[in-house]
């Protein structure tokens, strides 16, 4: 049965005091044990099991088609009624079956039995979905099986049987198809997985040039480092688990098993939650690992990286009381002095360890530089109030924002640098962010006053990236500093370039304004129109060029806002080039515009008189080709049509762009 799947969504209920209560919401799903699990909804956990046996009542509402009860103590209630349905047949085929274990018998295990298994096992899992699982039900049972492959293998390899060596890499592939997550516990068990991977290698399907065999990398090449030492024996089994199902999933069964990719993700994610839990339970694990990250252990600043990477697919930790408890035991502290140091190419540290006589590879500062940023980058990705109230702590404040300085003045030089300040100033996340208010006050002027026609064009296109993020949401305070330095007109300059990424970049800001209907903005907004239209009159082609598209997309939202103000200027600005060789083609295609506008606010002035909505269907797009559709297909509620009216506007375009359709 399909994990996940939105028909086996239902509740689980509890019967206590005379009525049924929720306990919990997820997917049902049957193992190899013919075990009925609960898995949760946000976090797939198994949160409940029950064996589908003869001696439970169950009970199914055929009529209803969505209430089932198993026992006098739990039901379930599902939201499809065909989900309930499958799940009632299941149970049924099961309780029909007298002994599943039983009712498949592998041929016991010799040198002239071999093929025979294979062809039994290939039957097996060509029968469908019901004799896997009864292939795999009997393997798990029957773990004694595993342990005479694993001698005849041995035997085949002192034989140099190459032809029997290939079937029993055959049969441990078809083991693979079959497994889930405790078979897969079991056949990559320390007592077995040397045995699996080196069935692996007799593959014929493998490439063979510069091949590892799997066996000699597992044993002599992978190497277990205990950052801080793990003293749940389950825990280290857990990671041995993990790092082994990854090997086979990209190195020994890669092109196999493409397929299956989604069950290995979940089984994995599944492991990393109870590690992570007992992470987050340990009081001594977070300090250890802090204290060896404070000496210099590259080991820990990496497995601290993985950690905190891993995060995101994990919706039921709590991320939060993790990083609080990393931050209580000084962890920005010592990411500050990681940064300042890499900065002087780590002088401090290997002045430090040439005194204790260790000898560093210099790689290992290389790889540090760029961990430290990655780890810097996943603080304030999952969880960025901790990092950025230190940006802004009292200590700072003193010695006036010196990491802040630090990431500032390289962001224009280091694209992880960028990447943090672009975060630390991220105005969405927080309603009160401090941060960006620093950096609004402080340096995003200092940023503004650096840029100038000399600017390289990798530092324009860094200053309008800052800048677009900002305008994404126009607080009063974001507004006033974009008013106060003058960002449009700037902006509006830089659009100049004859760089296509970098106009589309700036065409998005100038939406995000004009969208915003703001007396102040638009007084802004007047500014920068020469800016706007010089580069319209070079451009060639209506719909065929999208940069010339977006340019008329501006057109048309400011003639739509209906402000007089900005109306008449950017006439009048056009009016500037009545010269230039195409000047009557573009003011056509702006007369056009201008009518199509009034005929449809004539059309609905007495439905709509609510123009601030009218921002609602309009999106800033990044990827070109979308932009280009949506250009295509506009259409914006202040001008509610019938679909007759769209008709002919599509029409009068269409006749428009043959008129106008530059050479």
């Amino acid at each position: 049965m399909k994990q996940n799947s939105e028909i086996h969504l239902c509740k689980l209920h509890q019967f206590v005091q005379d009525k049924w209560n929720w306990v919990n919401t997820g997917y049902i799903h049957f193992n190899s044990k013919n075990e009925m699990l609960l898995l949760e909804k946000d976090t797939s956990m198994e949160v409940f099991a029950v064996s589908v046996k003869q001696e439970y009542d169950f009970f199914f509402d055929g009529e209803e088609g969505i209430q089932f009860q198993f026992n006098e103590y739990y039901g379930l209630s599902f939201q499809s009624k065909e989900g309930a349905q499958v799940v009632w047949n299941r149970i049924q085929n099961i309780l029909n079956e007298e002994d599943d274990d039983e009712s498949i018998v592998l041929t016991p295990v010799n040198e002239s039995t071999l093929p025979l298994i294979l062809e039994t096992m290939s039957k097996l899992i060509q029968g469908g979905t019901q004799t896997k699982q009864m292939l795999s039900s009997y393997l798990l049972n029957k773990k004694d099986y595993f342990e005479m492959l694993n001698n005849l293998f041995n035997q085949l390899e002192k034989d140099h049987n190459q032809e029997l060596l290939e079937i029993m890499c055959s049969i441990v592939k078809n083991i693979v198809t079959v497994s889930e997550h405790e078979l897969f516990q079991t056949i990559l068990s320390d007592q077995i997985y040397l045995f699996i991977f080196g069935a692996l290698e007799y593959d014929k399907e493998m490439t063979k040039s510069k091949f590892v065999p799997h066996r000699q990398f597992l044993e002599k090449n992978v190497q277990f480092l205990q950052v801080v030492q793990i003293k749940s024996k389950e825990r280290l089994k857990t990671i041995h688990f993990i790092y082994r199902l990854q090997y086979l999933r990209d190195c020994g069964l890669a092109y196999y098993i493409d397929e299956y990719q989604q069950m290995f993700i979940k089984i994995v994610l599944t492991c990393y939650v109870d590690l992570l839990k007992y992470i987050e339970n340990s009081k001594e694990f977070l300090v250890d690992l802090i204290d060896q990250l404070r000496n210099f252990n590259f080991l820990a600043l990496r497995f601290l990286n993985e950690i905190c990477s891993v995060f995101k697919e994990f919706q039921d930790l709590n991320k939060a009381f993790i990083y609080q408890r990393l931050s209580e035991h000084g962890l920005y502290e010592i990411i500050e002095d990681y940064i300042v140091d890499s900065l002087q190419s780590f002088q401090k540290q290997k002045a430090k360890f040439k005194k204790l006589k260790i000898k560093i590879q210099d790689d290992i500062f290389l790889k540090t530089s760029t961990l430290i940023l990655e780890l810097v980058i996943s603080c304030l990705q999952h969880y960025p109030y901790n990092f950025r109230q230190y940006i802004v702590s009292e200590h700072q404040q003193v010695l006036k924002y010196p990491l802040f300085n630090v990431i500032v003045d390289h962001a224009f030089d280091n694209d992880s640098y960028l990447e943090i300040l672009k975060l630390l100033i991220d105005n969405t996340q927080d309603e009160q962010n401090e941060t960006l208010d620093c950096f609004l006050s402080l340096f995003y002027p200092k940023i503004s006053q650096s840029i100038s026609h000399q600017s390289r064009i990798e530092q324009k296109t860094l200053f309008v990236e800052l800048s677009l993020g900002l305008s994404r949401n126009l607080k009063t305070s974001v507004k006033d500093v974009l008013i106060q330095n003058q960002i449009a007109l700037k902006i509006g300059f830089i659009m100049q370039e004859k760089n296509k990424i970098l106009q589309m970049k700036c065409l998005q800001f100038f939406k995000i304004l004009i969208l915003q209907r703001d007396e102040e903005i638009n007084k802004e907004i007047i500014m920068a129109l020469p800016n706007l239209i010089a580069p319209l009159l070079l451009y060639k082609g209506l719909r065929e060029n999208l940069i010339f598209s977006q340019f008329l997309e501006i057109i048309k939202i400011i003639y739509e806002g209906g402000n007089q103000n900005i109306i008449k200027s950017l006439e009048q600005e056009l009016k500037f080039w009545e010269q230039h060789s195409n000047y009557l083609k573009v003011h056509d295609i702006f007369k056009s515009i201008k009518c199509n506008c009034m005929k449809q606010q004539f059309s609905t002035l007495s439905v709509d008189s609510k123009p601030q909505q009218q921002q609602a269907n309009y999106n800033v797009i990044d990827d070109e080709i979308d932009l280009f559709k949506s250009v295509q297909g506009h259409s914006t509620p202040l001008h509610k049509q019938t679909s007759k009216r769209l008709v002919e506007y599509d029409d009068d375009v269409e006749v428009i762009s043959k008129k106008t359709k530059l050479d």
